[in-house]
Parts: structure tokens; sequence; C-alpha cells
């Protein structure tokens, strides 16, 4: 006789507590029906990126000179922690590095920006490109040509002085 009465108390038990875990969750249903909505229509409304977002490194142009400024010291492959530059360059006649050619893996890169930080002459940033998807793995192989699209055209002095001032709120005297 206490057998047939612990397994009633057992089904009943389990049954209050299959209630109790339905509201729960429609209670949470219900929480989330009326908050803010957080999609986006994708391909028509772009995400807003945070400051600071770390896209894919880019080598801006100069506007003055229309030339990147990457000198060719290899810092950045050097500090790759998955190897994925490779900078070819040689000396010229003023006893200056001439970069033969910059080579980029998108397909390997973790977007960790140890490249930008340091390259002496600033001339590696990280962009706010993260649309990079291709058929094939050649494509995801960047050269000098595509991250000088990527990287856009680079601020002169001046904005960047006014972009700084603006941004902390103070201007210099």
């Amino acid at each position: 006789m206490c057998r047939p009465i612990r397994r009633a108390i057992e089904y009943t038990r389990e049954g209050l507590y299959t209630i109790y875990s339905i509201a729960k969750g429609h209670i949470v249903t219900l929480k989330n029906l009326f908050r803010k909505k957080v999609t986006i229509q994708y391909p028509e409304v772009r995400w807003q990126l945070p400051e600071g977002y770390r896209g894919f490194p880019g080598l801006p142009v100069d506007p003055d000179t229309g030339a990147d400024l990457c000198i060719g010291c290899g810092a950045c492959a050097r500090a790759c922690p998955t190897g994925v530059i490779t900078v070819e360059s040689h000396m010229g006649e003023d006893k200056k590095r001439v970069v033969d050619s910059f080579m980029m893996n998108a397909g390997r890169c973790m977007f960790c920006g140890l490249c930008s930080e340091v390259c002496p002459t600033g001339a590696l940033v990280m962009t706010d490109k993260y649309e990079l998807a291709a058929f094939s793995r050649e494509d995801l192989i960047y050269d000098r040509v595509k991250l000088n699209e990527l990287g856009g055209i680079r601020q002169s002095k001046a904005e960047a002085k006014e972009t700084v001032a603006t941004s902390t709120g103070r201007e210099d005297t």
C-alpha cells in the first residue's frame, strides 16, 4: 500500500513540475515579445560598427603622394601569429628598402590587430571591412593593390588632429 501512494505522489509532483516549466517558458517568451527588436535586414541595412572594430587589415593610400606608407620592414610579418603576411623587399639605390610584394591571406587571418600595432609607419591599419566571402581560397589572398583598395584614402595629418580633438572633447592650442 505504501508503494502505490509514493507512485501517486511522484506522478503528481512531475505533473506540477511540468505545469511550472511550461508557465516559466511562457513568461520568458512574453518578456521577450515586448523588447526592442535587434534583427536588421542585412543586405539593405548595414550593421553599425562599434568604435575600435577590427576588420581586415588594409594599406591606406596617402592622398598627397598616391602611395601607401609601407617601407618593407617586415615587422608585421614577424608579429603575425598565424603567418599570413609575406613581405618581399630589396635595398634600393638610395639605401632605402623598396617593397617588391606584400601579400596577405584573408582565409587564415584571425583579425587580432598585432600587425597594425607593430607597424612603425602606421601603414597597416585595421579597416571596417567584414564582407570578405569568396568562392575559392585563391580569391582570399590579397596583394598590395587589393589591400590599397581595402584601406581607402588615409586621412591627412590635419584631419587626423581634428578627429582626435573632437573625439576627446579638447582642442590643442
